[in-house]
This record gives structure tokens, sequence and C-alpha cells, in this order.
């Protein structure tokens, strides 16, 4: 009963002078909105690159030529090619599927309709190493792979660009640079993710891209998958000791590839971005501490002018604990009420930046929203707590003479 009437004293005292006590709290509304924007961004941030990796296969090693500089030029010090992709799929035991990847753009045409998209080189697997599949039509296969065919299946914006008139798309032929390929099958549809269109892609036997596109004999990368997350560090390290083998390296030599685990990098790239959130949620909090600043002022200020009531009370019995309490609920009540505040703001900004940014999911960070409150409870128990006893050390004669 004794909180009841002290909450409602307390609401009393700050209804009494609204636009004070809703520029007190502005500070506290711009913090706790910041700090759910920056993690409630964090989460979602965060859920995008894990579908985003998800998509593309976290049992997945990518073997690349390694890039070094020197002098004021960057060379590649050794380019991955035929020899590499017979020794890795001779030596890794543990590998489930082995491919070689080339990437090139190159302008697209059928009848009088034209396009510039990403033509993917690579083996009969691709599609499965990257989590992707045939809507309609079908993939080629490994003799396609071994005779160069010039075979393609398409993503749904290439059809939509190049058989804009309703053609259907299987079994045309398209021109990719000057070579006609035939088309087998078209994509799945995949989501965007920050305005990176997956459906404008060609995917060709590597074997074609290299031949009769580009004469290239060099791959951008060989990608290795395995069966389950427990064979990765076994095959990263199978596949460093046959590369120096392959290439003649001494064990003290540095190795000249580049080996990159999915996995590896999603958890970087996580971590990465948990720092920068939390950097600028620390910065965004810093905007806490003014309001709590601006908070102790306002009850100072209520102290002074509230002194003969004060000492009014003290002087029909109210104790120290009960002058003290009424001033720390005043500052909770305050700080509580900004933060509530500030929680919705934030949640509806951030809910507004989910619906203009397609890509970007509302994830509701629920740890956000306790520890706002957390904080907005220990903002006001410690801006508040100097000026309530100050408050409650006051002498009641003395108070009652205050003019």
């Amino acid at each position: 009963m004794i909180i009841i009437d002290t909450l409602r004293l307390a609401l009393r005292a700050l209804l009494r002078n609204r636009m004070r006590t809703f520029l007190t709290m502005l500070g506290i509304i711009i913090g706790i909105s910041s700090v759910i924007i920056m993690m409630s961004l964090g989460s979602s941030l965060t859920a995008v690159m894990n579908d985003t990796f998800s998509s593309m296969g976290t049992n997945s090693i990518s073997v690349s030529g390694k890039w070094e500089r020197e002098g004021g030029n960057w060379r590649m010090l050794h380019e991955m090619d035929m020899g590499d992709l017979a020794a890795l799929r001779e030596g890794c035991n543990r590998a489930s599927v082995i491919t070689p990847v080339v990437v090139t753009t190159m302008p697209l045409v059928f009848g009088n309709n034209s396009h510039s998209g990403r033509i993917e080189g690579g083996g009969e697997e691709h599609l499965k190493i990257n989590n992707m599949a045939v809507e309609r039509g079908c993939m080629f296969d490994s003799c396609d792979v071994l005779s160069y065919a010039k075979v393609c299946v398409i993503g749904r914006t290439v059809a939509e660009k190049l058989f804009a008139d309703g053609e259907d798309p299987i079994g045309q032929t398209i021109r990719c640079g000057e070579v006609p390929v035939m088309v087998t099958g078209v994509l799945e549809h995949r989501e965007k993710k920050f305005g990176y269109d997956f459906d404008d892609l060609v995917v060709m036997p590597y074997t074609t891209v290299m031949k009769r596109l580009t004469g290239n004999e060099y791959f951008d990368d060989i990608t290795i998958t395995c069966p389950s997350t427990a064979d990765i560090e076994y095959t990263a390290a199978e596949i460093e000791q046959l590369m120096r083998y392959t290439h003649g390296l001494a064990p003290d030599d540095p190795i000249d590839v580049s080996i990159n685990v999915q996995s590896e990098t999603m958890e970087q790239l996580g971590d990465i971005l948990s720092i920068v959130i939390l950097v600028l949620s620390i910065i965004a909090g810093i905007s806490l501490l003014v309001g709590g600043i601006g908070i102790m002022n306002i009850m100072y200020v209520t102290v002074t002018e509230r002194t003969r009531e004060i000492g009014l009370r003290k002087a029909i019995g109210a104790r120290q604990r009960n002058i003290m309490l009424q001033f720390l609920t005043e500052s909770v009540v305050l700080s509580l009420t900004g933060g509530l505040l500030g929680i919705v703001v934030g949640l509806g900004i951030y809910a507004l930046a989910a619906a203009i940014i397609e890509q970007l999911p509302f994830t509701l960070n629920v740890g956000a929203i306790l520890i706002s409150f957390a904080v907005c409870t220990a903002v006001g128990l410690f801006f508040g707590w100097y000026p309530a006893r100050r408050a409650a050390n006051l002498d009641p004669i003395q108070a009652l003479r205050y003019e």
C-alpha cells in the first residue's frame, strides 16, 4: 500500500510540470531508441549473413590463388590449374564434391533482346554445392563437361530479360559473346540480398567457359565440400599438404594458395559484426549518460522547489526513508517512462527501416528490450539517489523556514 501511495505521489509530482518532465525524459528516449535500433539492426544483419552463407553451404572449402604485393603492384603467386584439380581429386579422401569454378561476364543475346550477365562455369555438381536447384528443364551432366558442350542453365532474371516476349527458354539458343549456347534449364528463384540479384546468372560447364569463351587455362577457385563439419578441419589440413607437395614447397615456405573455410569465414564476419554493433551501441548509449545527468539535475531542482513540503512532511512524522523512497520513485518513474517511449520509438524506426529496405528482416530483439528496461531502472536509481538522499537529510526546521 505504501508503494502504491508513493507511486501515486510521484506521478502527481511529475505531471505537475509536464513540459519539464518530457524534456528531462528526452535524453533517455533518444538513448534507448538508439540502442534498440543498433541492437535490432545487428540481429537483422546477423540473420541475413547466416541465411546468405547457409545458401552457399557451410561445409565447403574454397581454394584459390594467393595475391602478393610486390613493390607497387599485385601479383598472383599461383593460379589454380588442371594439375591442382587432379591432385585434390586424388588426395582429398573425405571430400564429397570437388569442382572448379570460373567466372566471367559477357553480353547475352536472344533475338532482339540483350543483357550483360554473370557467367559461372562449374562441374555437374555446381548447383548442389551452392544450394541451387533447377526449376524447369535439367542441369548439364559430366558428359557435357567432358565434351565442352555448348549448354547452360539460366537464372530467372536472365530469362526475363532475354525472353521478354514470353518464349519458353528451354531448348532455345542464346548467344554468349559470339558463342551459341542452348538453354537446358531455368534455375529456381533466389531472393535478392542488399541489392545483389542471385537470379542474374548463367551456369555452364567450366570446360566450355574456359575453352570456348575466355580461352583461360586457369580456374578462379576450386570448391571442395565435405559430408559434415567434422571433416572440415581435417580436409583443410589435407589440402594444404597436397598443395605444398604439388607446388614443390618446403614445410617452412609460405603457402602460395588461399584456403578459405566457409564456416570460419562466417564466424569471423559474425565476430566483426558483433564488435561493430557493440561499439555503435556504446556510442548511442552515451546519450543515456546525458539523459541521466538531466534526471539528476531536474531532481535537484525538484528538491529545492519542494523544500517546504519536505519539511512539513518530516514535521508530521515522515521518516528519512519515506522521503528518500518518494524521490527515488520519481526518478525511476521518469527514467522508465522515457525508456518505454524510447523502446516504442526505436522499434518504430526499426520497423520503418525494415519496411523500406526489402532485404532487411524485422527481428524482434527481446534481449535488447530487457536490457533497456534494466538500464533505465539503473539510471533512475543511480542518478536519483543523491538528490533523494539530499532531500531525506534536510533539517525539518530549516526546511520549513525556506523561502
